[in-house]
């Protein structure tokens, strides 16, 4: 079980409670997540298997597609629907014409300084930001750089006062504190009153598997209800192969290119040697953004084309230093 799951993580649950869940169904000690999902809100979580968590690095800048509903006229502590409502103005919020929504929300397109909101999972001081706000604790909170790709809106004031768009955004941007913003510019506040997780990098919400699938492939597979199965200790590997619910490590790192080696340079990368540029000749050059930390990092395959691992290639002589070991 190692390589990627495209979870479509119900509202309700945290990222870290779905992590879990999956560790327990699937009996995999190394798991985790590339970016953290709203409690309340739902779509792709994409959720690292074994040694995949090691390549969980790689997907961190990885771009993030919304669908989101906007309710004007009504801002709250969070930010969102589900808390505690601090202002109503939904009678200013009559006046407001579709003109102007599409005006403002075309404004929040490009790069930009987003304040992360109060209560969310930024780290201060070596506490979250909700932790503080829980407590009544004041913090000075910093701005982010955040890149906005796009915002499309798809319904406006179909429903009185709300406003559904589409968003594709950077790794750590709030749609919650852009649906604030969006309220303080229309001058009758804001918040978010859904949150769709579309798409995480290569992931797709028409692609994503939901627990009660994996639950009834286990369930099947193993002869155990559901309940049994998340709450029983289970030896020995499954009766069927589970594989086909992961995305292989290899296959989420198509932008890295790819360099196939001889026998013996497999074996010398394997045990962390240099390879010489003249027996690593690249066959897929690498399309990350020239100025992204990973623009030299190549996947390598052994002679049978197994996925062994990534390395780092010099761009001037070509010599492979080896990254992550991933297969042995």
């Amino acid at each position: 079980m190692d390589g990627f799951i495209n979870l479509l993580k119900p509202a309700g649950m945290t990222s870290h409670d779905a992590v879990g869940a999956l560790r327990r169904i699937f009996r995999v000690r190394k798991t985790g997540h590339t970016g953290t999902l709203d409690p309340q809100a739902c779509g792709v979580l994409c959720i690292c298997m074994g040694r995949a968590t090691r390549a969980a690095e790689y997907l961190e800048n990885e771009r993030k597609a919304y669908r989101c509903e906007l309710t004007l006229g009504l801002t709250s502590d969070t930010g969102d629907i589900w808390g505690n409502l601090t202002d109503d103005h939904r009678e200013e919020a009559v006046s407001v014409t579709e003109e102007e929504i599409r005006n403002v929300l075309a404004s929040f397109q490009g790069t930009q300084l987003q304040y992360p909101p109060a209560y969310s999972a930024v780290r201060v001081g070596g506490k979250h930001l909700y932790q503080y706000a829980r407590d009544g604790e004041q913090v000075e909170i910093q701005p982010r750089e955040i890149t906005v790709y796009r915002i499309d809106p798809v319904r406006v004031l179909e429903e009185p006062g709300k406003v559904l768009f589409d968003i594709e955004c950077s790794r750590g941007t709030y749609v919650r504190s852009i649906c604030e913003d969006v309220g303080r510019q229309l001058g009758c506040g804001a918040l978010m009153s859904m949150l769709v997780r579309t798409a995480s990098g290569e992931m797709r919400l028409q692609d994503a598997v939901t627990f009660e699938e994996i639950l009834s492939a286990v369930s099947e597979s193993e002869g155990l209800s559901p309940e049994d199965i998340m709450s029983a200790r289970r030896d020995g590997p499954f009766r069927e192969d589970m594989s086909h619910f992961l995305t292989p490590v290899d296959e989420m790192l198509s932008s890295f290119g790819t360099i196939q080696l001889a026998s013996q340079e497999a074996h010398k990368f394997i045990n962390g040697g240099k390879i010489s540029g003249r027996v690593a000749e690249v066959s897929l050059w690498n399309t990350e953004p020239q100025n992204s930390r990973f623009r030299n990092i190549y996947r390598i395959y052994g002679p049978d084309g197994t996925f062994i691992g990534t390395a780092v290639r010099n761009p001037d002589s070509g010599v492979l230093t080896a990254d992550k070991v991933f297969f042995r």
